[in-house]
């Protein structure tokens, strides 16, 4: 499987011919939209963007940016509509295991709610996110220090290794540069038997595919939803699995699917995995 650490590539260097998930060298651009082009292997039907974030440095917790009124109010405008779905996350997550005590990681943590409700319900948490505008919100609404390096960064990989009880990816799989590294090394931080919950929107769903027949009817004039589905903007959607790909790439890092839920017929569907981790964990002593 070809690797290679996220964060440190950017576009002028990386060649798309070669897939971000199986490592073949003969992707191509497939559907080409206003600002960025589909890349589709051959080989394992991976679709992705001609696009990778080069991620700024991290602001230290000391100089975090003010918040002005037009951020705030942003944000705090975000936040009922993320309220609803992060309490539906909530009750999957307690449905899984008891959180009072647990070591817990939300990854791409953005302003800090999540992160919020499970500290109100005991947890001990810890969140990552590299946008510093997001960690000063968290840091003045929830009382929340998130950090801002990313976690294929030493702090994490060598100081939290096989630490986490729970580690979640809400809305993050789909924006990260590299997602099976991603994966590899946020399996790094969980306990032996720890869980890993993700969700990510579904590309087997219908909605992907009439925009793809959408595409090829009108020779590329209409693609429908792949134009929002795909930007090359900085934390946009750089890549979309269907069900099948993301649960080859879970088992494949190590992971043992509990549950899911997904359906192939909602508009802008997500899937949501749970997965746990082996009791016995080639990077845990036995």
């Amino acid at each position: 499987m070809f690797t290679a650490t996220p964060y440190e590539s950017d576009s002028r260097n990386y060649h798309f011919k070669r897939c971000k998930l199986c490592g073949a060298e003969s992707a191509s651009p497939k559907y080409r939209l206003k600002k960025t082009a589909v890349y589709v292997c051959p080989v394992c039907d991976f679709h992705y963007i001609n696009y990778l974030d080069n991620l700024p440095p991290v602001v230290p917790d000391e100089t975090l940016p003010e918040l002005d009124h037009k951020s705030r109010s942003y944000i705090e405008s975000c936040l009922p509509a993320n309220e609803l779905q992060h309490r539906t996350n909530l009750q999957l997550v307690k449905r899984q295991t008891p959180l009072s005590g647990k070591q817990c990681l939300d990854i791409g943590a953005g302003a800090g709610l999540f992160a919020h409700l499970l500290t109100e319900s005991g947890a001990l948490v810890q969140g990552i996110e590299p946008q510093a505008i997001f960690r000063a919100f968290a840091r003045e609404k929830f009382g929340i220090e998130l950090r801002g390096e990313t976690v294929d960064a030493d702090c994490w990989q060598q100081g939290f290794r096989d630490f986490f009880d729970l580690v979640t990816l809400w809305d993050v799989f789909e924006h990260v540069n590299f997602p099976a590294e991603l994966l590899q090394q946020t399996g790094n931080l969980i306990k032996p038997g720890g869980l890993l919950v993700l969700d990510t929107p579904r590309r087997d769903a219908l909605y992907y595919r009439i925009s793809e027949w959408s595409y090829r009817l009108s020779k590329g004039a209409n693609p429908l939803f792949l134009e929002s589905l795909y930007s090359p903007l900085p934390f946009r959607h750089k890549q979309i699995f269907t069900l099948r790909q993301l649960i080859h790439l879970v088992e494949r890092t190590g992971f043992t699917v509990s549950s899911m839920n997904s359906s192939l017929f909602q508009m802008h569907n997500k899937m949501v995995l749970v997965c746990r981790k082996p009791e016995s964990s080639p990077s845990s002593p036995h």
